[in-house]
């Protein structure tokens, strides 16, 4: 994924929860009760979906360090070994 891709993706999700709450806010001045519970529901779920996403890239920052950790340290093993076995 490149940074422009990345860059809307993120902002994308944190101004979709900012327009929930400008609509709660927006409908609570206008006294629906029934849209603040649908806009409560939508944004609980944006929210949801924030937590879910920034927990995603920390864990798959962690995951793609050990993944070339491991990669390079088995390259350099291998190598090593081909290097001093008698064929």
């Amino acid at each position: 994924m490149n940074k422009k891709d990345a860059w809307l993706f993120w902002w994308t999700l944190y101004l979709t929860a900012v327009l929930w709450v400008f609509l709660g806010i927006f409908s609570l001045i206008r006294f629906q009760a029934d849209y603040c519970l649908i806009i409560g529901v939508c944004l609980t779920l944006s929210v949801a979906n924030i937590i879910g996403f920034i927990k995603c890239r920390k864990d798959a920052k962690k995951h793609f360090q050990q993944f070339a950790t491991q990669t390079i340290a088995s390259r350099v093993s291998s190598t090593i070994q081909s290097a001093f076995s008698v064929v």
